[in-house]
């Protein structure tokens, strides 16, 4: 059991193939997924889809998710970014948001996906989990990046 049983999460992905594969995951999670293929579709759901938490793919054709982030933190709900380009490839404005590198790996989104549940440091060695400084509320330029690899 990954603690994210009945979560209800929003996947944002353009690509079909990837799409499916990431709900797969999800599923596997034991996560409830809305699926947006499309800017409007997952600004609408972001607007008012019953969420805990969303993957957004940074880059979707040739337009860009962070519309749907903005709706995000209206309501409080906090995400993950995918990309393939990593860190360089989100604007400075939402740097505090966890990064999921591109392709899924499914490892690397229970981490993140448990880690927006949490909003704690994973523990290392005999080190405890402590409050980690990303910020899901508000838009911030921070020195912190969470990431699974």
């Amino acid at each position: 059991m990954s603690g994210l049983q009945g979560r209800r999460v929003l996947l944002v992905e353009d690509e079909s193939l990837v799409a499916m594969l990431g709900e797969d995951m999800l599923l596997d999670l034991g996560c409830e997924v809305e699926i947006a293929m499309r800017l409007d579709k997952a600004v609408a759901l972001a607007r008012g889809a019953d969420l805990d938490m969303a993957i957004l793919d940074v880059n979707l054709g040739d337009t860009c998710s962070y519309p749907v982030a903005d709706a995000l933190f209206e309501r409080g709900i906090p995400f993950i970014f995918a990309t393939g380009y990593g860190l360089s490839g989100i604007e400075p404005a939402y740097n505090a948001i966890p990064v999921m590198q591109k392709p899924y790996q499914v490892a690397q989104m229970e981490r993140l996906l448990r880690h927006l549940l949490t909003c704690k440091t994973p523990p290392k060695g005999n080190m405890p989990s402590l409050p980690c400084g990303c910020s899901f509320w508000a838009k911030i330029v921070g020195p912190y990046q969470i990431r699974a690899d």
